[in-house]
């Protein structure tokens, strides 16, 4: 009988141990991720830092781009930068650059997206990017994904299909209306 009472009190004070530990690991966990969380917050809020390393892009854009380039400070030639058009190419060489890399590893962009950034940026596949439409961009794609992203392009295509509907309306009524024979029309 003693025997089984000594493996009764060593089982339970083993299991009681276990989820002594599981909670203490588990609340530890949780307060690493709140304050991840929080860092990652001030981060993504703090100016001073998204002002020096979209400057560091810029500089560096301007410099690896054939066409153009900032005399002087960036600061006195502000409206010639924002009408800057960089192409897909320029992009595609700044992100491989370490300053560059560096710079947006600070913002928070993603690693898995440097390399893709001209697409990513050029929604109308123009083949370049302003520089305007460069930094709203990046801030865009700053952080991780939320939700209200994807609730925000849902939103936009139902818009846009109302807007083909209509469209689609529009020119059925005008071929209707059309006085030549529909197999001229196709």
């Amino acid at each position: 009988a003693s025997v089984f009472y000594c493996c009764f009190v060593f089982t339970i004070t083993i299991g009681l141990f276990n989820v002594i530990s599981a909670i203490f690991v588990e609340s530890t966990m949780a307060a690493a991720m709140s304050l991840e969380s929080s860092k990652r917050r001030k981060r993504l809020a703090d100016t001073l830092l998204w002002n020096t390393r979209i400057t560091t892009l810029i500089r560096r854009l301007m410099d690896v781009s054939p066409e153009h380039s900032i005399p002087g400070k960036m600061s006195d030639s502000i409206d010639e930068i924002f009408s800057v058009d960089v192409p897909g190419s320029v992009i595609d060489l700044v992100v491989k650059d370490p300053v560059a890399i560096a710079a947006l590893d600070d913002l928070d962009i993603d690693p898995e997206d440097h390399k893709y950034l001209s697409d990513i940026l050029d929604p109308d596949n123009c083949g370049s990017v302003g520089v305007s439409k460069f930094i709203d961009g990046l801030r865009r794609l700053r952080g991780e994904p939320r939700r209200s992203d994807i609730v925000t392009v849902d939103l936009m295509i139902r818009s846009m299909q109302v807007q083909i509907g209509d469209i689609q309306a529009k020119v059925t009524a005008l071929l209707d209306d059309s006085p030549w024979p529909p197999d001229c029309v196709e």
